[in-house]
């Protein structure tokens, strides 16, 4: 390790302790302390407990029936696992060969060594590659296909394929060594695309256990689940990790213990799992149906952990309670509230394109599309997704028609203020072809003590018209990339808010850590008929700085005129370089015509103008990749490309700033050119 490495490590670990309460610094002390005498004793690795039973088993998975989809896309995705072809996150496809290396990096081709996983340092690229790569095939989301393959056909060479794969894992997987068991999240993944294959293939009577060598891979993979289950338990992610992780984890010890009820000890890891899963589902999600970890995508993430919990208490005959069932309901409905008419999200916080189970094997996966088909079934509410009455399911959904549905009552109209979650629409004409949509984020920068997934975007306004994203959130791209890019996606200059002094408004302390977060005070909302609304609120961020610095922001909407007027504040003791940020979604034109900057996209059209008594510039960025980046955007993991940001900058104690935007008339009744191919790599410097 160089001493760079080794500065960096001592850096993180005390930004790290600054974010733990002295409970969990116990707690950490004791588990850290449990493990090394484990290593010690020669039991770091759980020993896998011999089933008492082999009868029983919840089936919440369908697998028969008139209702399940063709089977050509599954065919032919299985085909294509065969040949080593397989596809990770959304659409990237990977060569990983017929009998798959499993510790080997998809992306880098990095083959992690067979140490101890308590000894694997998951941030070394030259030990492991991208372990965000690595955990995503070990996930066995693919693995899913090849089962459904089988389901639809009969063919036994679907079974042979997963007979390989499987048998390939196991033996290269033991307990306890290398990279696939270093996280109590990855192992309650594997669980749950597990428990799908296992309940698509036949259960414990699938013909894949049929003579010596299947009974073996049988007793193999049973040993393998044991110990799945039971090292998370072991092993839960608590106090400031116990996010999203927490409940995935949760989720898997749930459904395995259904889906393979053959050890005693599964009875009470269910219940104490069940039981807290209650609690926690309640403690993430707001009640208007905001995450708290302040991330779009990863509310798709968690959705899906609580609809597999739902699915198979469902199938048990000991259905969730309505407070959860009321909460999945709530986050379909923010999530519907923020889409629009052409089906655009904002993407606001976090996002990997996770999926806690794959039960569509068809690439270009949209999982707020599907989370919401998903609820349109579960809660018979077909305005929360393309399912209308007496329309055709989406395949993923009819692979959860195993149970029934639950009813749930149904508010008359979506919301535009979630002030819980910090969220508040403004727009008019939804659903319409001139339509208006647009949002101030005005929340927490994430959960708990790091905030692992937030972004510092305490303010941002963003702006879609016609339903096409014109003032966006340039998304994520990736977590284990170069550094510049982790804080840039995650930073201020990102965003369309306030930057001061070139700092972000919260302090990070690591990839997925703020060890000092902005927050919002004041908020202050009001609506007039027919869509007028005005928000007035300021944050902290800048006042750790020595000019002890506030933002405050007022977002006006006229729906009459068309304008949208932003006016930016800035005070404070000392002068400062004040930077002002829009993100213009790839695909438009942005120039310059005299002051007034014009955004086109074919008939789409939008003007802005910056008012200002500060001796001001503006500068137009794409593609900049020096010094720092900025004019990148990201709609996939691991992809990122060009857009225009537009920054206004000037230097002063107290600053402040209107723009204005005018949304001019347009005709979209066909849907805009489908350009995302930037603006080129331009920097134009513009006086006003």
């Amino acid at each position: 390790m160089s001493s760079q490495e080794a500065q960096g490590r001592v850096q993180w670990f005390f930004s790290r302790l600054s974010c733990m309460t002295p409970a969990e610094v116990l707690y950490r002390a004791g588990h850290s302390l449990r493990g090394r005498l484990g290593r010690l004793t020669g039991r770091a690795a759980v020993a896998a407990e011999l089933p008492q039973r082999l009868i029983g088993g919840t089936h919440w998975i369908s697998k028969t029936g008139d209702g399940l989809p063709a089977a050509a896309p599954y065919v032919a995705e299985a085909l294509l696992i065969e040949t080593g072809s397989v596809r990770l996150f959304a659409s990237s496809r990977f060569d990983v060969g017929a009998r798959p290396q499993w510790n080997r990096c998809p992306l880098t081709g990095t083959v992690a060594p067979s140490w101890p996983s308590h000894a694997m340092s998951l941030t070394d690229r030259n030990l492991v590659g991208d372990i965000k790569y690595v955990w995503e095939l070990n996930r066995h989301l693919h693995l899913v296909a090849i089962a459904q393959a089988w389901a639809l056909t009969g063919d036994g060479r679907h079974l042979r394929s997963l007979q390989l794969q499987l048998g390939s894992w196991l033996e290269q997987c033991p307990c306890g060594t290398g990279p696939n068991w270093t996280s109590s999240l990855e192992l309650a993944l594997r669980l749950l695309n597990w428990a799908v294959i296992w309940e698509l293939i036949g259960g414990i009577g699938s013909p894949l256990f049929e003579g010596a060598e299947g009974l073996a891979l049988q007793g193999w993979w049973l040993a393998s689940i044991n110990q799945h289950v039971r090292t998370i338990d072991g092993n839960y992610s608590r106090h400031s990790s116990a996010n999203n992780h927490l409940l995935g984890e949760l989720a898997g010890v749930y459904v395995a213990a259904h889906t393979w009820p053959y050890w005693d000890s599964f009875g009470g890891l269910r219940i104490k799992a069940r039981r807290e899963l209650e609690h926690e589902f309640q403690a993430q999600v707001c009640a208007d149906g905001v995450l708290r970890e302040q991330a779009f995508e990863y509310a798709t993430f968690v959705f899906d952990f609580f609809l597999a919990v739902e699915r198979c208490a469902a199938s048990a005959g000991e259905p969730v309670s309505p407070a959860s069932l009321q909460r999945m309901h709530s986050m379909c409905r923010f999530m519907a509230a923020m889409t629009t008419k052409q089906g655009a999200v904002p993407m606001v916080g976090d996002a990997d394109g996770a999926e806690a189970f794959r039960l569509d094997p068809r690439p270009g996966r949209d999982p707020v599309a599907a989370m919401l088909a998903k609820g349109a079934w579960l809660f018979g509410e077909p305005a929360l997704g393309e399912l209308s009455s007496g329309a055709e399911p989406r395949d993923d959904v009819k692979w959860l028609m195993a149970s029934n549905r639950v009813p749930v009552e149904h508010p008359v109209s979506l919301s535009e203020d979630y002030p819980e979650g910090g969220y508040f629409l403004f727009g008019n004409d939804w659903g319409t072809a001139n339509e208006v949509k647009g949002f101030v984020d005005a929340g927490a920068v994430g959960y708990l003590g790091i905030a692992a997934h937030g972004h510092a975007d305490a303010l941002q306004v963003w702006l879609s018209i016609g339903g096409v994203p014109l003032l966006v959130d340039p998304g994520t791209y990736s977590y284990r990339a170069d550094k510049k890019w982790r804080d840039y996606f995650r930073g201020t200059s990102a965003h369309n808010t306030i930057r001061i002094d070139g700092k972000d408004q919260s302090v990070s302390g690591g990839r997925f850590m703020w060890t000092r977060k902005a927050r919002v005070h004041d908020v202050n909302v009001s609506r007039a008929e027919g869509g007028g609304f005005e928000l007035e609120a300021w944050h902290d961020g800048y006042t750790r700085l020595p000019g002890r610095h506030t933002h405050s922001r007022s977002v006006k909407y006229a729906p009459t005129e068309r304008q949208l007027i932003v006016r930016d504040e800035v005070a404070g003791t000392a002068s400062a370089a004040v930077e002002l940020f829009w993100h213009v979604a790839p695909g438009w034109q942005v120039g310059r015509e005299g002051a007034t900057v014009v955004m086109t996209m074919g008939t789409y059209r939008a003007e802005m103008k910056f008012q200002s008594e500060a001796d001001a510039r503006i500068e137009l960025i794409s593609g900049q990749e020096e010094d720092e980046p900025l004019g990148w955007y990201s709609t996939t993991y691991g992809e990122k490309l060009p857009c225009t940001t537009i920054r206004w900058t000037a230097q002063g104690e107290n600053v402040g700033v209107v723009t204005m935007f005018d949304i001019g008339g347009f005709d979209n009744t066909q849907p805009p050119p489908a350009d995302t191919g930037g603006n080129g790599l331009e920097a134009l410097l513009l006086s006003v």
